[in-house]
């Protein structure tokens, strides 16, 4: 039933973005979009080793591009930010954690002269293991679990720390639960990480050592996590890291003011709305960001998140809140 009702609020919000761009100017922002893994096409989406989340095909992702590029975006990196006119229309693309499929990114970002930042965990790249959620994903699948049993097992997971994450999964799946099944589930390894940021096109953000959902922490342990990746990043490419990505969206005042302390100057959530220009400095600390999802095309989608009324967003963060949860995307 509630997937019924998503699917509805979807379609509404086509209908509303379709008459709204046909009447209205488009107000000058900056779409910030993440996406996650990549796959080559939907047979490896079918391999069930990671959980799809958005399910993005590199055909997907190519029309993404050429859909902003046509309707008349610019995208932009981060040395842009502080340059962005107030009428502009822009856009900027993220990839969180450091899956190796995100090298399927580069040639189209070489392609159409387009940047991109990645966020990486660092500690799944220097231990070569598989993510959390894709872990519990192919073993639940595996069992036979429903989507809304594997939905709701990752819900709790995320009220935990990272170690005791990985501490359970091991627990429950065995010790070698977190060993990858090849190019589709694991991360970049250091040596493809660094020439990967060789890029130009390429600029490489923090996204916490173990992709620990800060709000778990304590000031101390959001410092570590944070310090750790930001110091291993660093020391692989010898640039600097301005950019931080919460994992799970999990950010309040005490961690932008740490991040802020710690010398970043761009921080990303992931509430999906627009972020409109001019962007002062305490927002850009808190960057809104869409994720694209697999129940509808790629260019009704783009279409859908130009416009400024956004009905699915008001009704997802309404049944979050009266369910009890931390509104995230």
């Amino acid at each position: 039933m509630v997937e019924e009702i998503r699917d509805l609020v979807r379609l509404a919000d086509k209908m509303v973005a379709n008459l709204y761009l046909s009447l209205v100017r488009e107000r000058g922002a900056l779409l910030c979009f993440l996406f996650h893994s990549l796959f080559r096409n939907e047979q490896e989406i079918g391999l069930n080793v990671v959980n799809p989340l958005q399910r993005t095909t590199v055909a997907d992702f190519r029309q993404f591009v050429e859909y902003y590029l046509q309707s008349g975006y610019r995208f932009v990196g981060l040395e842009d930010l502080g340059k962005l006119e107030p009428d502009g229309k822009y856009a900027m693309i993220t990839f969180d954690d450091g899956y190796f499929s995100n090298s399927l990114a580069r040639p189209i970002l070489e392609e159409f002269n387009v940047p991109g930042i990645f966020f990486i965990a660092t500690n799944y790249v220097r231990q070569n293991k598989s993510y959390w959620w894709d872990v519990l994903y192919r073993e639940m699948k595996a069992a036979g679990a429903s989507e809304p049993e594997m939905y709701g097992e990752g819900v709790a997971m995320k009220k935990m720390q990272a170690h005791l994450i990985e501490e359970n999964l091991r627990k429950r799946f065995g010790e070698r639960a977190f060993e990858i099944r090849g190019d589709v589930d694991r991360p970049f390894s250091p040596a493809e990480l660094r020439e990967f940021a060789q890029s130009p096109m390429v600029t490489l953000g923090n996204h916490t050592a173990d992709h620990a959902i800060l709000t778990n922490y304590t000031r101390d342990g959001m410092r570590e996590q944070i310090s750790l990746a930001q110091e291993w990043l660093q020391g692989q490419t010898s640039k600097p890291v301005t950019a931080i990505a919460y994992p799970d969206g999990a950010c309040s005042k005490a961690i932008t003011d740490l991040c802020s302390e710690m010398g970043f100057k761009v921080g990303f959530g992931v509430d999906p709305k627009k972020n409109l220009l001019p962007i002062d400095k305490a927002s850009m600390l808190q960057l809104n960001r869409f994720s694209t999802h697999h129940k509808d095309s790629i260019e009704s989608q783009c279409r859908m998140y130009r416009s400024d009324l956004q009905l699915y967003k008001t009704c997802r963060d309404a049944y979050l809140r009266l369910a009890g949860r931390r509104v995230t995307y």
